[in-house]
C-alpha cells in the first residue's frame, strides 16, 4: 500500500511538470478563454471510423508535432537548446556542402588546365600564318611563390588568344593576373618589379586562371623565332586528353584525406545533436510517467531533434551560400576557388541532408535507452557499472588487421574491394579513438578522484557525473588530431625522395650553393652574360660555358655535354692538362648513392636534342673530378667536358648558353637577386638551383588540398568545442551559483572548469597520437614506403589541439561569470 501511494505521488509530480511545460509549449495552440457572452469552443464529433494502423500513424504524427512544439515553445531553455543545436548542425552542414562541391571544383579546374595547354601535343607540323602564335615558357619564382610566365609573339591579326586574354597588347607590354598585380604593387617587392619591369596593359580573366590567387603573366615581344628549341608555334590553345589513373600512393592519400576530413564533421554533428540532452531526457521520462510508452517518448524526442536538425540544415545552407560569395578572397594553404566552383553536386547535397537527419535521429534513439522512471524522481540511468575495454580496443585492432592482412600490395588499391577495405580499416581505427576515450576518462576519475586541491576535486567530480558530455566535445578534436597525425606521417613518407636527398647533400660548401642560368640562344653569348651576372649581390663566381643535351639513338636517359675553352674548363674540373680538341669525363661524387644512367664511349653515336642531328662522342682524354662551379658536382650522372674543336660547330649551334654561379646562402634574397639580374639581361633566362629538391607536383597538390581541409576541420571542431563548453556551463549554472553563494571563489570555479576541459583533451590527444601514428605507419607499409616520422610536426599538431582547447576554455569564462551570478539561483 505504501508503494502504491508512493507511485501515485510520483505520477502526480510528473503530471504537474508536464502541465507546467505545456503552459508555454501549447500557448499558441490553446483555445481562447471562455467569456460569458460567447459560446464554448465546439468540440468535433468523433466517430471510431479510423483503423488501428491509421490511428497509430496519426498518433506518431501527433507525437512528432508535440516534439516540434516543445522545441519551439518550450520556454527560454528550450529556445536556447534549439538554437545551439541548429548552429552546431548548421556549421557541420556548411562544411559537408563544401565537401559536396569538391567534384565541381575539380571538374572546373581540369577544364581550365585543358583550355590553356600551350604545347603542340600532336606530331603535325604547324607553319606560320595569320592564325599562329609563338610562345615560350618564362616561369619564375619570387620568395618561394611560383609565377607562371609566357613570352608570346602573335604572327598575324587572327592569332589565337590565351584563355582569359581579350587582346594582345603592344610589344614590350604584358597582361597579368589580379593576384600578380597586387603582388607587384605590394611594398617591399622591388626585386619583383625590377624583374618584371614591363608596362601592364590589362588583366587576365578567370578563364585563364586555376584559382583567384594564381600569379600569371603574358609578355608580348617581337623578336622570337621558331628555332625548334624552347620556342614553339601554336595555332590554338587547349588540348583534351584521356584521364590517367592515379598512382596507388595518391589513391591511398585521397582515401585517407576523405576519411580524415569527413569523420570529424560527423562527430561534430553528433555532439551538436546532443546539446541539452540531459534536460531533454528528463522531460521524456516525465512524459513516460504520465502514461507515454517508450515508443511514444522516442517519437516525441525525434520530433524535437528533427525540428532542430532541419533548422540547422537551413542555417547551414544559408551559411554556405553567404560564404560562397567571398570564396574568391580566401586562400588556405595557397589554394583558392572561384565562386562558381562552389556548386554542390545535387546528388551529394541530397545525400548530405539525408545523412544528417539520419545521424541526428539515430543518435537520439540510441540515447533514449538511458531514460528511466524511479519513485519520486525522474532521472537518467546513472549506472555504476564500469565501461568494458575489450570491445573498445577491438575496433582499432580490427582496422589494423584489415589494413595489414586484407590489403597486401599497393596494386590492390586500383580495385573497388581494396578501396572499401582501406576505408573500413581507417574508419575502425579512427572511431576507436571515440570508443577508447570515455574509458580512459573514467579510469582517470577513479584513480585520482577523492583527493587533491578543491579545483581538482570539483573537476574530477564533474567528469564523474557528466563524463559523456565531456567526452562528446573532445571526440571531434581527438579524431581530427588522429587523422592529421596519420596524414602527416603518410605525407612525410611519400614526400621522401631519395634522389633529391642524395643530390641535395652535395654542394660547394655549407655556406655556398650553385645556381645555373640558361638561355637558349645558340650557345654563343655566355661570355657576354657571365661578367654581368658576376656583379649580382651575393654571387662569388660566374663561369660561362655552352650546354648540349644528347641521348642514345634508341632513346633513353638524356646526357649533358659542357663546351668551353681550356681556361673555363679548368674552372669546371681539375684537369691534368688541356688543349683544344680534348674531352674529359667527370666522375660522380664519391658520396653519391644514386645509380649512373649515362653511357659514354669514344666514337659512340648520339642524337642532339632528342630529335636533332647525330653527334659522335670525341676521344675521351681522361676522367676528372668536377669543381663546385660545375653542374656535375651536384649530379649523380657523369658529364662530358669538351673543347670547341672536340665538340664541333654543329654541337655548338645546338647548345644553350649557360652560366654557373656560386653564391653565398647567407645573403638575404640572394636567389631572387640572381633571378632578377638574369631577367634584366633577357626575360627568357631560366635559373635553376640544383641543390634544391623539386618534389612531385601531383603529391604537392594533394598535400596542399588535404592540409587546407584539415585546417578548416580544426576551425570547425574549435567552434564545436566552444558551443559544447557554453552548453555545459549553462546546464550547470544553478550548481555554480549555489557554490558561489556558499563562498566558493570564482577563481576556484574557473580553475575547475579549465581542468575539466584540459584533462579529457590531454587524454584524447594521447590516444589520438598513438592511434594516428599506428595508422600512418600502416598506410606507409601498404604503399611500400619506409616508415618515417617527423616528431616535431607531430608535437606541433598536438600543441595545436591543446591550444584550441585552452582558447575555447578561456572564451567560456564570460559565460561562467554570468552563470555564477545570484540570479542563477532562480529555478523554474
Amino acid at each position: 500500500m505504501y508503494d502504491d501511494a508512493l507511485v501515485s505521488c510520483a505520477r502526480l509530480y510528473a503530471r504537474r511538470i508536464v502541465e507546467s511545460a505545456s503552459q508555454t509549449a501549447f500557448a499558441p495552440f490553446r483555445c481562447p478563454p471562455l467569456r460569458r457572452e460567447t459560446a464554448p469552443c465546439p468540440q468535433p464529433y468523433e466517430r471510431n471510423i479510423v483503423s488501428p494502423p491509421a490511428r497509430r500513424r496519426l498518433g506518431g504524427l501527433r507525437a512528432l508535432a508535440l516534439g516540434a512544439r516543445l522545441a519551439l515553445f518550450g520556454g527560454r531553455n528550450g529556445a536556447i537548446r534549439t538554437s545551439l543545436t541548429a548552429v552546431g548542425v548548421g556549421l557541420g552542414v556548411a562544411m559537408l556542402l563544401l565537401a559536396a562541391s569538391v567534384p565541381t571544383i575539380r571538374h572546373h579546374r581540369d577544364q581550365r588546365i585543358h583550355h590553356r595547354i600551350d604545347v603542340n601535343l600532336g606530331d603535325r607540323a604547324i607553319t606560320r600564318s595569320d592564325h599562329t602564335v609563338l610562345i615560350r615558357d618564362i616561369d619564375t619564382v619570387f620568395r618561394g611563390e611560383k609565377i607562371r610566365g609566357r613570352m608570346v609573339q602573335p604572327e598575324g591579326p587572327a592569332a589565337p588568344l590565351p584563355p582569359g586574354v581579350q587582346r594582345y597588347p603592344r610589344p614590350g607590354e604584358m597582361v597579368v593576373s589580379p593576384a600578380l598585380r597586387k603582388l607587384l604593387a605590394a611594398p617591399g617587392n622591388g626585386l619583383l618589379r625590377e624583374r618584371l619591369a614591363h608596362p601592364i596593359a590589362g588583366e587576365i580573366g578567370d578563364a585563364g586562371l586555376l584559382d583567384p590567387g594564381e600569379r600569371v603573366f603574358y609578355l608580348v615581344v617581337n623578336h622570337m623565332a621558331a628555332d625548334g628549341g624552347q620556342t614553339r608555334r601554336l595555332d590554338h590553345f587547349g588540348k583534351a586528353y584521356a584521364k590517367k589513373p592515379l598512382p596507388p600512393e595518391l589513391v591511398l592519400l585521397c582515401i585517407a584525406g576523405i576519411v580524415v576530413l569527413l569523420l570529424p564533421i560527423g562527430a561534430f554533428i553528433a555532439a551538436a545533436v546532443r546539446f541539452g540532452g540531459e534536460r531533454r531526457d528528463r522531460r521524456m521520462a516525465a512524459l513516460r510517467l504520465v502514461g507515454a510508452n517508450r515508443g511514444m517518448a522516442a517519437t516525441i524526442a525525434a520530433g524535437e531533434v528533427a525540428l532542430s536538425t532541419l533548422a540547422g540544415i537551413t542555417l547551414g545552407a544559408v551559411l554556405f551560400i553567404t560564404g560562397r560569395q567571398f570564396a574568391g578572397t580566401v586562400q588556405i594553404q595557397g589554394l583558392g576557388v572561384f565562386t562558381e566552383d562552389l556548386t554542390p553536386q545535387p546528388l551529394l547535397a541530397g545525400l548530405v541532408v539525408v545523412a544528417v537527419l539520419t545521424l541526428s535521429l539515430g543518435i537520439t534513439q540510441l540515447s533514449m535507452h538511458k531514460v528511466a522512471v524511479e519513485p519520486l524522481g525522474v532521472v537518467r540511468k546513472s549506472g555504476s557499472t564500469s565501461r568494458r575495454l575489450w570491445w573498445r580496443t577491438a575496433l582499432p585492432l580490427l582496422g589494423l588487421m584489415l589494413l595489414r592482412i586484407c590489403v597486401r600490395s599497393p596494386s590492390d588499391l586500383q580495385g573497388t574491394s581494396g578501396v572499401v577495405l582501406v576505408l573500413i580499416g581507417m574508419l575502425s581505427l579512427l572511431v576507436g579513438v571515440t570508443a577508447v576515450l570515455p574509458w580512459a576518462v573514467e579510469r582517470l576519475t577513479r584513480l585520482f578522484g577523492g583527493f587533491g586541491p578543491l579545483p581538482w576535486q570539483l573537476a574530477l567530480r564533474g567528469l564523474q557525473l557528466n563524463a559523456d558530455a565531456a567526452t562528446r566535445s573532445v571526440n571531434g578534436i581527438a579524431v581530427a588530431v588522429a587523422g592529421a597525425v596519420a596524414l602527416q606521417t603518410l605525407l612525410t613518407g611519400l614526400s621522401q625522395n631519395p634522389d633529391s636527398t642524395a643530390r641535395g647533400a652535395h654542394g660547394p660548401s655549407a655556406s655556398t650553393r650553385l645556381a645555373i642560368a640558361r638561355l637558349d640562344d645558340g650557345g654563343t653569348r655566355g661570355a657576354q652574360y657571365a661578367p654581368m651576372l658576376a656583379t649580382t649581390p651575393g654571387v662569388q663566381q660566374a663561369v660561362e660555358f655552352a650546354e648540349l643535351s644528347v641521348s642514345p639513338l634508341s632513346g633513353g636517359f638524356p646526357q649533358a655535354v659542357l663546351i668551353a675553352d681550356c681556361a673555363h674548363l679548368r674552372l669546371l674540373a681539375q684537369l691534368p692538362a688541356c688543349s683544344d680538341g680534348d674531352a674529359f669525363l667527370t666522375a660522380p661524387p664519391a658520396t653519391d648513392t644514386m645509380p649512373d644512367m649515362t653511357t659514354w664511349a669514344t666514337g659512340m653515336k648520339l642524337r642532339m636534342d632528342m630529335l636533332g642531328p647525330r653527334w659522335t662522342v670525341p676521344h675521351i682524354t681522361a676522367t676528372v673530378r668536377a669543381t663546385p662551379a660545375c653542374p656535375a658536382a651536384v649530379s649523380s650522372e657523369r658529364t662530358l667536358l669538351a673543347t670547341p674543336r672536340a665538340a664541333g660547330h654543329t654541337a655548338i649551334a645546338h647548345a644553350v648558353s649557360t652560366v654557373g654561379l656560386i653564391y653565398t646562402t647567407g645573403f638575404k634574397d640572394v636567389q631572387d637577386h640572381i633571378r632578377t639580374a638574369a631577367a634584366r639581361l633577357d626575360p627568357a633566362f631560366s635559373v635553376d638551383f640544383p641543390g634544391k629538391p623539386q618534389g612531385d607536383r601531383a603529391l604537392d597538390a594533394v598535400r596542399r588540398a588535404l592540409l587546407a581541409g584539415v585546417t578548416a576541420v580544426l576551425v570547425l571542431i574549435a567552434a564545436s568545442m566552444l558551443l559544447g563548453a557554453i552548453e555545459q556551463v549553462r546546464e550547470r549554472a544553478r550548481v555554480l551559483s549555489v557554490l558561489v553563494a556558499f563562498g566558493t571563489p570564482r577563481r576556484t570555479l574557473a580553475t575547475s572548469v579549465l581542468l575539466q576541459s584540459v584533462l579529457p583533451v590531454g587524454l584524447g590527444l594521447l590516444v589520438a597520437e598513438s592511434i594516428g601514428t599506428a595508422l600512418g605507419s600502416t598506410l606507409l607499409e601498404l604503399a611500400g614506403r619506409p616508415t618515417t616520422h617527423s616528431w616535431s610536426t607531430l608535437l606541433a599538431i598536438a600543441g595545436i589541439g591543446a591550444a584550441v582547447s585552452l582558447g575555447v576554455t578561456l572564451l567560456t569564462l564570460p559565460a561562467l561569470w554570468r552563470a555564477t551570478r545570484p540570479q542563477g539561483l532562480r529555478h523554474e
